[in-house]
């Protein structure tokens, strides 16, 4: 009867499971010292300009976004409808994009913007694009619609209230 732990086995095993820790470990301290998430920013972010297409001057506006990981999706919402929001809006957010290295990019389509263009009177909303750096709480960036050159913007991060983040 022969042994099962042959010296040739016991040396090739002993190798390929040391190599495999070795490789985990380098891994593992490469992804803890270059591979760092994008910070949450979701929340909604007050918009203040003063150089606005006209269409958006008369509007007090907002951005409200959601994160998941460097993919983004928001709502450009009028500051009255930021006061009324429902859960609908922020489950169909109109705007999509991507966060990478403190910058975002979204567009997409807002419907409620309807006396910006003649195209919006034939049914097609306004295409809007909005692209910004984030530094701490605040955006700094640009927004644009369809035909009509944009206009740069701040916008900082609204805390919510004590009491909105102890509702049961």
């Amino acid at each position: 009867m022969s042994s099962h732990f042959s010296l040739k086995s016991l040396l090739f095993y002993g190798t390929a499971i040391s190599s495999v820790v070795v490789l985990f470990k380098i891994v593992t301290a490469y992804g803890n010292t270059n591979l760092k998430a994008n910070p949450p920013i979701d929340g909604y972010y007050p918009i203040s300009s003063e150089n606005l297409p006209d269409c958006l001057k008369s509007e007090s506006l907002g951005l409200n976004l959601l994160q998941s990981g460097v993919y983004i999706n928001g709502t450009l919402l009028s500051g009255d409808t930021h006061k009324k929001t429902t859960t609908s809006i922020e489950n169909n957010p109109s705007l999509s994009g991507q966060f990478i290295n403190r910058e975002i990019s979204l567009t997409g389509k807002v419907p409620w913007l309807t006396n910006c263009d003649e195209s919006s009177k034939s049914g097609n909303h306004n295409l809007v694009k909005i692209q910004g750096i984030i530094q701490g709480d605040t955006i700094a960036g640009k927004i644009s619609l369809n035909n009509i050159p944009g206009g740069e913007f701040t916008a900082t991060k609204e805390l919510q209230k004590e009491e909105e983040t102890n509702k049961h």
